[in-house]
């Protein structure tokens, strides 16, 4: 029988039991810092916080509005698509002029709203768009974390040499990892990578 110490005996958790929590490079001093998702889904009281230079920032402080007005006019029945973006609060009204007979005209725009980011890099937090603290490149794959707990589990995962199904209800963040970290080739670069990254 196979010892503890090479069974991969981690929980059946999907990614999203990883996602509340996020270890970023800090805006300011580009050392650790954290940012605290308290909603996982849409715009909630999320946070940045760095313990080493005590930079903080909420989420609500990037929150912008795009005011959008998509419908026919009143007068001509020509088409009016009108987007005003980087509003820092809701627009109520919005007063526009028809491109086509140039009547003006008095619109409730629909605000939506969205996050200003850091960064469009692919590797981010998904609140701020900061650059992730533990991402690393192993012959041309990035292996990254978005925790320490997510980094250990992937680590705990790799380690263990027989690898058998947690649960048949659900699709867990381990059997979603990309093939480059599953692969026995490649097991001691990647355990070697997660060893730096936890050093950072």
């Amino acid at each position: 029988m196979e010892s503890e110490a090479i069974r991969y005996v981690g929980p059946p958790t999907t990614r999203y039991a990883y996602a509340k929590e996020f270890w970023v490079e800090c805006p300011k001093c580009a050392k650790a810092a954290r940012v605290i998702k308290k909603d996982l889904v849409g715009i909630g009281d999320d946070k940045l916080s760095c313990h080493h230079c005590n930079y903080l920032e909420t989420a609500q402080k990037r929150l912008r509005y795009t005011a959008t007005v998509s419908r026919a006019c009143g007068h001509c029945g020509g088409s009016i698509e009108v987007s005003i973006p980087n509003n820092r609060d809701k627009v109520t009204e919005l007063k526009y002029s028809c491109p086509h007979c140039h009547v003006p005209e008095v619109y409730k725009p629909n605000n939506v709203p969205y996050r200003l980011k850091y960064s469009s890099e692919r590797l981010t937090d998904p609140v701020f768009g900061l650059r992730l603290w533990f991402q690393e490149n192993i012959k041309g794959d990035t292996l990254w974390a978005g925790n320490k707990e997510h980094l250990l589990e992937i680590r705990n995962y790799v380690t263990a040499k027989l690898r058998e199904r947690q649960t048949m209800r659900i699709t867990t963040m381990v059997e979603k990892l990309p093939q480059f970290i599953k692969a026995a080739k490649n097991r001691e670069a990647v355990l070697k990578a997660i060893e730096r990254m936890l050093k950072k």
